[in-house]
């Protein structure tokens, strides 16, 4: 699997020169907090190699991609972007081109911590159908993205800032290869009225075009959520 760590955004560097990685939580830094307490890192399912960040080309950020990021994930791609894009799922495609293009990506935003136990390798490997995956946990707050299900437990819509469900996205976004995101992000920019969210392009709303090329979505509970956002 590929880990693709968008952290091009407005809100990634701060008015001290530092940037929202290094911001200690509970004296340990958000973004390995974060990275290393997932299911696939702990079981060994990724390695540093297996990641690429996605930053902004600024001094602040090269600073960061050379010192503490090498430190973190030795062997870790970067790209590098020279303007903003037209939101998250724009910038983590620049990740997902370095990619294996038929290996599994994962999309984290790492600004949210929780406990999971999804295999996700395991279950895109015995379901062909299986185009995405989603985790989520329960919330009515209008500051997370939302995914629908059926009957079936089958994700059947997908929303940013809006709550069409009580299962708040936690910011992690597995999709079956870069194929399908890239068919997923085509559908976006085909459907730009109802796929962005004040004129930007979320990771979430995705899913949307996975189910719209036939694949099956599905999503996995995660705990112990602690958002850095909140």
């Amino acid at each position: 699997m590929e880990v693709v760590v968008p952290l091009a955004g407005p809100d990634f560097e701060r008015s001290d020169g530092s940037t929202k990685a290094e911001m200690l939580i509970n004296g340990q830094p958000l973004l390995t907090q974060a990275l290393w307490s997932r299911s696939w890192w702990r079981h060994g399912a990724v390695t540093a190699p297996n990641f690429c960040f996605v930053l902004r080309d600024t001094p602040v950020a090269r600073r960061f991609a050379e010192g503490a990021l090498a430190d973190w994930f030795p062997g870790a791609r970067h790209v590098f972007l020279s303007h903003a894009t037209a939101g998250a799922a724009f910038s983590a495609a620049a990740g997902v081109a370095l990619c294996d293009p038929s290996a599994p990506v994962c999309i984290d935003l790492a600004d949210i911590l929780y406990h999971d136990d999804l295999d996700a390798n395991g279950a895109f490997a015995v379901n062909e159908r299986l185009g995405g995956i989603a985790l989520t946990f329960p919330s009515d707050r209008p500051v997370y993205s939302y995914l629908r299900l059926d009957a079936q437990e089958r994700v059947v819509e997908a929303a940013e800032k809006r709550v069409i469900s009580a299962h708040a996205s936690a910011g992690t976004y597995f999709f079956r290869d870069a194929g399908v995101y890239a068919q997923a992000l085509g559908h976006a920019v085909a459907h730009r009225e109802s796929q962005t969210y004040r004129g930007v392009y979320f990771v979430c709303p995705l899913f949307n075009g996975v189910i719209d090329c036939g694949f099956d979505v599905r999503h996995a509970a995660v705990s112990d959520i602690v958002d850095i956002k909140a």
